[in-house]
């Protein structure tokens, strides 16, 4: 049987009218202990930022200023992730010497030259996400070096997705603070070898 749904009456706004402030009960404290998955941009959620491979370093800079975002996942013809590309990458040194080595102009590369591509990608565990703290986050992401990291988690039929990300000009904003990262990005190489020992 078809459920019947009414219309709801609605009246018109005739004048200028304020929007309500935010309820102070609704209001999160975000603090180093508070639960990481507090802070992550949970993807069943929110439609991710993407671009593709053959995009303009000024188109793929348009799409983050778009969508408020500082990184983008590079999607294939499949809707698969082949690389992230951040705006350290768009805005920082990589264009500069990409253009002194191969004696080009800006608007002659794209974002396949300049993203992470796959294989060079950290991932974390969402079950590892499960356990902790904001403060675990902040500081895995000045281990690496990094202002995102990417979360992965498995599907019933064992097929890896990525499910989340965080950023820490996100959890700085939601801390109301502002940290940043003074080492560089960490060799992939090394991280591997570090993680043997």
């Amino acid at each position: 049987m078809a459920a019947h749904y009414a219309p709801i009456p609605q009246s018109i706004l005739a004048k200028p009218t304020p929007l309500t402030p935010p309820s102070g009960k609704y209001t999160i404290d975000i603090t180093e202990e508070s639960p990481a998955f507090k802070v992550m941009s949970d993807l069943n959620l929110i439609t991710p930022a993407t671009t593709n491979e053959n995009t303009g370093l000024k188109e793929a800079n348009q799409q983050m200023i778009a969508r408020g975002v500082r990184m983008l996942f590079v999607l294939d013809e499949l809707q698969q992730v082949q690389g992230v590309i951040t705006s350290n990458d768009l805005l920082g040194e990589k264009p500069l010497k990409y253009m002194q080595h191969f004696r080009c102009a800006t608007h002659d590369i794209i974002v396949k030259e300049l993203m992470t591509p796959i294989g060079e990608i950290e991932i974390l565990d969402y079950s590892d996400i499960e356990r902790a703290k904001v403060g675990d986050i902040i500081s895995t992401l000045k281990d690496s070096g990094r202002h995102h990291a990417l979360i992965g988690d498995y599907l019933d039929d064992g097929t890896l997705t990525i499910c989340g990300t965080f950023s820490l000009s996100h959890i700085s904003q939601m801390m109301n603070t502002q940290t940043t990262i003074a080492n560089p990005p960490k060799p992939l190489v090394v991280a591997q070898k570090a993680s043997h020992h």
